[in-house]
């Protein structure tokens, strides 16, 4: 799996961090409500655009991957007349200071030349070296120029129009008592004489459990949705909550102890800068489950983990020069505890909520440094029988 991903990260190399620029600079600042009706001058809110311009050892000269970076973040600048950027140049600690600090600044301001011929203005642009005392990581990450963009937000003012008075209600009319019924009980009739003592008493009927499934140890099959979010903030950012559903086996629902064996998919819309705007991430995968019953009723609790493994795949885009990689292979460890119920024989409602850990997962790794940054949490309810 790890092999798969590894190839994957090769094709897409080449393609600039661009998907949290689009969040970072379109934000949109919002007025409180009863703020003020006066304008007030329009501030620019800055923002780490997650863009970054990766150098060779000792090199200020920006590559392909680099140029194609700056190339959308040219783009963005031109779409707005009051947007702009502020490029920061670091440096590892390979090396002296003093020559870290000059090679910091030769790297912003390569960057700014590149914007500058691309018919950016160079008022516009403002850059800064830190050498190696503030880089962000260490050794080869740390040879870096990163991009904050910066835009004047946009004010946004609704008037809800007041309520209409509430229309008045007539008192009801009276309603005359209806008379008491006349209840008639009937004489009651004489006790029978108790049986003689001697007489033999009859053993008691066997209790038939008219609930038991056919198999006895209790088989469901059920199908069923719900929705699905990522954990992780720059995961969330970059994909919407969105819809989950799966098909499930289990074996053992009237035991202790029952195992479940799943099909798990998912759909989520992501924007980012460089993906089309209708792309979606589809996950595909399985995953086997144990679970460990409280009750054997007609409402019986359980918890549940277990171990699997998911495919992503970004749909809907032709292409994708965006700092999210197209695919993606994970392992993932479900967590989490639900509610089966059992309103007729044979048929079953069961609701669950899950928490997935992930490991193996590199398709957000250009926008955060979490090693875990594809958890998710999911909430779904099934249909189903039990045999």
């Amino acid at each position: 799996m790890r092999n798969n991903v590894n190839k994957v990260w090769r094709g897409v190399i080449g393609a600039a961090p661009l998907s949290v620029l689009m969040l970072g600079g379109l934000a949109m600042a919002q007025p409180m409500e009863g703020a003020s009706s006066e304008e007030s001058p329009a501030v620019p809110v800055c923002k780490d655009s997650g863009v970054t311009v990766n150098f060779g050892i000792g090199s200020s000269e920006i590559d392909r991957n680099g140029k194609g970076a700056l190339s959308g973040v040219a783009t963005w600048l031109q779409n707005g007349d009051q947007r702009t950027v502020h490029l920061e140049g670091f440096t590892s600690k390979t090396g002296g200071a003093t020559a870290n600090q000059r090679l910091s600044e030769r790297r912003a301001q390569a960057a700014e030349d590149f914007l500058v011929g691309k018919g950016v203005p160079a008022d516009r642009i403002s850059v800064v070296g830190h050498g190696e005392d503030t880089a962000p990581v260490s050794n080869a990450d740390a040879r870096v120029v990163k991009v904050k963009t910066c835009d004047v937000p946009k004010k946004i003012a609704e008037v809800m129009p007041p309520l209409p008075p509430p229309e008045p209600v007539a008192p009801p009319e009276p309603v005359a008592p209806e008379p008491s019924p006349v209840v008639i009980v009937p004489p009651v009739a004489p006790a029978p004489p108790p049986a003689p003592m001697y007489e033999p008493v009859p053993p008691p009927a066997e209790v038939v459990h008219h609930d038991t499934p056919a198999s006895k140890i209790g088989i469901e099959a059920l199908v069923g949705g719900g929705a699905v979010g990522f954990i992780d903030s720059a995961a969330r950012n970059t994909v919407n909550t969105g819809g989950t559903w799966d098909a499930r086996l289990t074996f053992g629902s009237r035991l202790p102890i029952a195992i479940e064996g799943a099909y798990i998919g998912s759909a989520q819309s992501i924007e980012a800068l460089g993906l089309s705007t209708n792309s979606r991430l589809v996950g595909n995968g399985v995953e086997g489950d144990l679970r460990l019953n409280f009750t054997n009723y007609k409402i019986q609790p359980y918890v549940f983990g277990g171990a699997g493994w998911t495919h992503y795949q970004i749909t809907n885009s032709a292409t994708n020069t965006s700092s999210v990689l197209s695919s993606d292979d994970v392992g993932t460890v479900p967590l989490g505890a639900g509610i089966s119920i059992r309103p007729a024989k044979g048929f079953l409602v069961d609701v669950r909520g899950t928490y997935r850990a992930v490991f193996d997962d590199t398709m957000f790794s250009r926008i955060t440094n979490s090693n875990n940054s594809m958890q998710n949490w999911s909430a779904l309810g099934r249909l189903g029988f039990e045999f």
